[in-house]
């Protein structure tokens, strides 16, 4: 609509009205008329795009459930790491990786426009990226899906990825690592050996804020907090003082994370899958009438104190190697430091 055209709509209107209507009157014409030619102008954008949309000729890229749609200049690409991806996530999440049928993915480059496609989960790559980069994003944003799907319960409990993609010895052997050195009381009873210890450092168990150490332990957590503003201020200045009821009241109100990491976390559910099969990921993701664990217990096939003492003792069995070093080169060594001393001392910067 021209300029022209529109205040011409407006003077009409107006001779339509009563004599009596103010300026006030007018100016609120104008500016819905003026709300009217946005909502065109968006309306065109869209036409625009949607035929464009209709115009530009994608591709669609299929290994296993992954359905993939591209530009066919990228579709060999796409192609090649797809096989490489699903063969990863088949391996990850068993049944559960053939949902992502239901979930079509939009894969594009970094520095091209977006295709003008709607409702597909975006996977964006870098514009020199090989084969294998592209199936480490596939593999991320089918994660992040899979993630999405599952309740909030286990999604919270296992953080912002559902399972890393790194070597099980390489992840226990962090996890030994936290063992040893957090300074949580539930972790360090953990170690020691105990399931219901280990339950609750990793936050599967009932009144789990309680289990964890003592009131000094739990005024800590709530010292270092920053909301100490709006409702908690009360509660935060009485657990400061030694309640320890305040204390948890803040902690149960802020939310809070398990003693051990997302890494030992995610070194449980690796085991649990490893244990139930192919299904089991699927019983730990949905089941909202369950508790984590007895989702565990399902999921696993044994007991949940079993699972966890199974946990443990490959965490246990991680702990770096000790280095041993022969006789001989300990006492070349030893003798290199001494000569070295020597030579040192006989300077001219010590005389």
């Amino acid at each position: 609509m021209s300029e022209r055209h529109r205040w011409a709509v407006a003077a009409l209107a107006a001779s339509m009205m009563p004599a009596i209507v103010t300026a006030q009157d007018t100016t609120a014409l104008v500016q819905r008329l003026h709300q009217l030619e946005l909502l065109r102008h968006a309306a065109v954008v869209a036409v625009a795009r949607a035929e464009s949309a209709r115009r530009e000729k994608l591709d669609t890229v299929r290994s296993g459930a992954l359905v993939i749609v591209v530009r066919p200049g990228e579709a060999a690409l796409v192609r090649q790491a797809s096989g490489v991806a699903w063969t990863r996530l088949d391996s990850l999440y068993g049944d559960e990786a053939a949902t992502l049928s239901s979930t079509p993915m939009l894969f594009f480059l970094l520095g091209r426009p977006r295709p003008q496609v709607a409702h597909l989960y975006p996977v964006i790559a870098d514009s020199a990226a090989t084969s294998a980069d592209v199936a480490f994003q596939l593999v991320r944003a089918a994660s992040e899906v899979i993630r999405e799907k599952a309740d909030t319960l286990f999604s919270n409990w296992t953080g912002s990825l559902l399972l890393a993609e790194v070597p099980a010895a390489t992840e226990h052997a962090r996890v030994y690592v936290e063992l040893v050195t957090a300074p949580s009381v539930a972790v360090r009873r953990c170690y020691a050996g105990t399931a219901d210890a280990c339950a609750a450092a990793l936050g599967l168990r009932e009144g789990i804020l309680q289990s964890w150490g003592d009131a000094a332990e739990r005024r800590a957590l709530v010292a270092h907090s920053t909301d100490y503003l709006g409702r908690l201020r009360p509660a935060v200045d009485a657990c400061m003082l030694g309640s320890d009821s305040a204390c948890l009241d803040v902690l149960h109100a802020r939310g809070f994370e398990p003693p051990l990491s997302t890494d030992a976390r995610q070194s449980l559910v690796r085991l649990t899958l490893v244990s139930g099969g192919r299904r089991a990921l699927g019983r730990l993701a949905h089941g909202a009438s369950r508790s984590l664990s007895q989702r565990f217990a399902l999921a696993a096939g044994m007991p949940v104190d079993s699972l966890i003492l199974a946990w443990r003792r490959a965490i246990i069995e991680a702990r770096p190697k000790p280095v041993t070093i022969a006789p001989a080169r300990a006492w070349t060594a030893l003798g290199w430091i001494v000569l070295m001393g020597l030579m040192a001392f006989r300077s001219s910067r010590w005389r």
